[in-house]
């Protein structure tokens, strides 16, 4: 693992053509064009059955071993495995931050890395926070909002749980933007990964019972995620007339007369702006980046 954050000047053309890029658009970030955000899912009886899947899977399998990770690890041993996977995925941030035109966040996010990869122990140990440079998340789907690509339909994908067409299409992207993780051997990249999703789900062990005793839990997982992102994508401050939903023009909410809403068009109501925060701490999938501690 020494070897990835030292070779990774020279074995990462995408991270080097993301600061070129950075330094031409450090003028032109803005916020997204509101229907960006705006997401229907017509998918709904299929992203149930997917649903229903990971529930189970997350049911019978990933809560029980994240149980036991948290019962038999201590608790300042699990913040330094969060902290190093954390900065594992940190060079997915970077990029992401030079696409999006955010120059200032881009270095601090590429000094991030390089601080805690070396004074951090590989991340061991968050010194970068000490010294003002607090964590970001940034990946791909949250890019194409920025350059005003529409969500798409909301969507379901197996074991990795909530997405939307954008997002799933952003995932595989991020993953060619991941230096660190394609210089581990393949037996060290698939532990990472399994070590990835026990903390991922260990950080969300809170939000088990706001879940299951929801009246339906699809539609709480669904909204928590699109507000979620929402809030991403506009960093932590979208606008208020905006909608998790694609409704029509005539009134919000409703059908033009004669027609029959979207489906999933009333399950919530549009968030607003002061509500959008709370969802960071919604339940998330289980390979989904685990929230700040």
């Amino acid at each position: 693992m020494l070897s990835g954050p030292a070779r990774l000047p020279l074995k990462s053309p995408l991270l080097a053509l993301a600061l070129v890029a950075s330094a031409l658009l450090g003028g032109c970030a803005g916020a997204p064009p509101e229907r960006v955000t705006q997401t229907q899912d017509p998918w709904e009886g299929f992203n149930r059955k997917v649903y229903a899947f990971n529930d189970a899977l997350d049911k019978n399998v990933a809560r029980p071993v994240a149980r036991t990770y948290v019962r038999a690890v201590p608790g300042p041993a699990r913040s330094g495995v969060h902290n190093v996977v954390s900065n594992l995925v940190e060079p997915v941030t970077v990029v992401n931050d030079a696409l999006q035109g955010k120059l200032k966040q881009t270095l601090q996010d590429l000094g991030r890395f390089v601080i805690n990869s070396t004074v951090g122990i590989l991340g061991w140990f968050d010194v970068a926070k000490h010294v003002g440079l607090p964590h970001h998340d940034e990946d791909f789907g949250q890019t194409l909002a920025t350059w005003g690509v529409s969500s798409g339909p909301y969507l379901v994908l197996p074991v990795i749980g909530p997405s939307t067409v954008r997002d799933a299409g952003g995932r595989v992207a991020d993953i060619y933007t991941d230096p660190p993780r394609h210089d581990l051997k393949p037996r060290w990249r698939n532990a990472e990964l399994v070590v990835y999703g026990i903390d991922t789900r260990a950080g969300l062990m809170e939000t088990n019972e706001t879940l299951d005793n929801s009246y339906d839990p699809y539609a709480f997982m669904r909204d928590a995620y699109l507000q979620n992102r929402r809030f991403k994508i506009y960093d932590g401050e979208p606008p208020p007339d905006d909608s998790m939903y694609d409704l029509p023009d005539d009134e919000p909410g409703e059908a033009p007369a004669g027609e029959s809403p979207a489906p999933g068009a009333g399950t919530a109501a549009a968030p607003s702006a002061t509500t959008a925060p709370a969802a960071t701490s919604a339940p998330a999938p289980a390979t989904a980046p685990p929230p700040p501690r």
